[in-house]
């Protein structure tokens, strides 16, 4: 009989730990943060960056080309959330109405140690933010982001001037070898050195001429000779 009732006691113990043991786990393990989704403040959009009344290129690269647009977006206090934004995804228009989906993981990056958690974003200078959301830890309800700067550049301002291009060596083509026929075998004047070749044509003429006038010339002196001659006889 003694021996039950010491079974059941020990039992009983056993069950009173355990249960116990359990609270204590439960109650030590921290709940785990949900992560939600909570969007831009609308009275910050749409806007481009020139246009946004903080501009400033704070909490951004310093590296930044003159051609593009920084953003720079806070996790305020009041959205209540844990930790920092997880990310940020934003909607830009281009200049000639394209919409163009933007996100921290490939096209910026998450600021840390500056007070608020912040978060930014570049894009080509000129684009319009119409939209945008953020991932957050357990945000309180209604929860909001902001856009806190934008940092504008200057389309087309460094613009990549193409070099000359220096003439391709070979560019001139060369005569092709042998592209001047030389004279066949036997192509050679046969005329005999010294030769002279009777002029043709107009010289001719007046040379013909002038012989048969001086020809005349002189048969009439010959006749005149002549004449004399036979007087004087």
């Amino acid at each position: 009989m003694e021996r039950n009732r010491s079974l059941t006691s020990r039992g009983a113990l056993g069950l009173a730990a355990a249960a116990g043991l359990t609270g204590v786990l439960a109650f030590g393990s921290p709940a785990h943060a949900a992560v939600a989704v909570i969007p831009i403040n609308g009275g910050n959009v749409p806007t481009t960056a020139e246009d946004f009344k903080d501009n400033s290129c704070d909490n951004l690269p310093g590296d930044l080309a003159a051609d593009v647009d920084g953003w720079v977006f806070v996790l305020p206090a009041a959205a209540g959330a844990e930790g920092n934004f997880i990310s940020v995804t934003a909607t830009f228009e281009d200049g000639d109405g394209g919409e163009h989906v933007l996100t921290t993981d490939a096209d910026g990056g998450i600021v840390s140690g500056s007070g608020d958690n912040k978060a930014y974003i570049i894009t080509p200078a000129g684009w319009t933010l119409t939209d945008a959301e953020a991932e957050v830890e357990d945000p309180a309800e209604g929860a909001k982001f902001n856009l806190t700067h934008a940092c504008p550049g200057s389309p087309g301002e460094n613009p990549s001037s193409p070099e000359e291009s220096p003439s391709a060596p070979g560019s001139e083509s060369p005569s092709a070898p042998g592209s001047e026929s030389p004279s066949a075998p036997g192509e050679e004047s046969t005329t005999p050195v010294g030769s002279t070749l009777p002029t043709t044509g107009t010289p001719l003429t007046i040379t013909l001429v002038s012989a048969a006038a001086l020809a005349a010339a002189g048969a009439v002196l010959f006749l005149m000779r002549r004449r004399r001659a036979a007087q004087d006889w």
